[in-house]
């Protein structure tokens, strides 16, 4: 897989003073329509803010961002605006949109950590979690008009020759204890992965699969030659030969992703029967 390191880009520049500013992300005067995004990085040509907070070290002259997470100038280099201790600015870059590197430690958002092995210190995907039939997210912005704003959280996996990392955007980085590094593979989607004996859901095994026949269908929902998973759960009820994955229609317009087979539905991988499904789906979302 070929991953396409994040390039250093210059703040986007505002003509905006912070003390008007209400709300960053409903403000219309920030929007990015290009990026479709609202900045996290930016400066007013005085200062660089990270969001409404400006970073006193900064350099203007030189500071680049590389996503709403990292940045450097000439004598620091950044995380959501705070200056990351012992990092290496002349050598820092980011290997995706995850994993940041000066080539003597790594950092996520969960912060820094030493790999076992840093000179064979690789990513396995593009740091992204991807979900099955994501929906474009948009909100309305304080002009009253809605605006689609691509969100993007930072989940992946990365190895050496030693072990295999997982970050999920959750505290520390997790270590997989019971990978193997030497034919290890992400599924680039921030959740499955798997190598020659097991196949994982984050940093845990699904439970007797089989990862020559796995593969994945769709809504966390994956499958081997004989056993059918929801997440890393083994759902033993199920009928193998005629599951599927549907997606139903609330009243609201919401997309439900349910399992279904000959004999019932499931729910997050639980059973339940046609008639509970459709009352789930069709009870408004204020219902307890």
């Amino acid at each position: 897989m070929k991953i396409n390191k994040p390039l250093a880009k210059k703040p986007p520049f505002f003509d905006i003073d912070i003390h008007t500013v209400a709300d960053i992300d409903k403000d219309p005067r920030f929007y990015m329509a290009d990026t479709q995004e609202t900045p996290c990085y930016w400066t007013d040509g005085k200062r660089i803010y990270y969001r409404y907070s400006p970073i006193e070290k900064a350099n203007l002259e030189t500071f680049v961002y590389f996503n709403g997470f990292f940045a450097k100038d000439d004598k620091h280099c950044y995380i959501v605006g705070r200056t990351l201790k012992g990092a290496n600015p002349k050598t820092f870059e980011m290997l995706n949109e995850c994993y940041a590197t000066d080539y003597q430690s790594v950092w996520t958002s969960g912060g820094r950590f030493e790999p076992e092995d840093i000179s064979t210190f690789e990513v396995c995907d593009e740091g992204i979690h991807r979900i099955d039939g994501d929906e474009e997210t948009s909100w309305e912005f304080s002009d009253g008009i809605r605006r689609v704003v691509r969100v993007e959280f930072p989940y992946g996996y990365a190895k050496d020759s030693k072990q295999v990392y997982y970050e999920d955007y959750h505290g520390k980085i997790k270590i997989l204890a019971k990978a193997n590094p030497a034919n290890f593979i992400s599924m680039n989607d921030g959740d499955f992965a798997k190598d020659d004996t097991y196949v994982f859901y984050g940093k845990t095994p699904l439970p007797k699969a089989n990862p020559a026949t796995w593969r994945k269908i769709s809504h966390f929902y994956s499958k081997d030659d004989k056993r059918i998973y929801f997440l890393n759960k083994l759902i033993k009820e199920v009928d193998y030969d005629t599951f599927e994955v549907v997606v139903l229609t609330s009243p609201e317009g919401y997309k439900l992703p349910y399992g279904k087979d000959k004999n019932q539905y499931y729910n997050y991988g639980n059973p339940l029967s046609e008639e509970e499904a459709l009352h789930e789906v069709n009870k408004p979302i204020w219902d307890d």
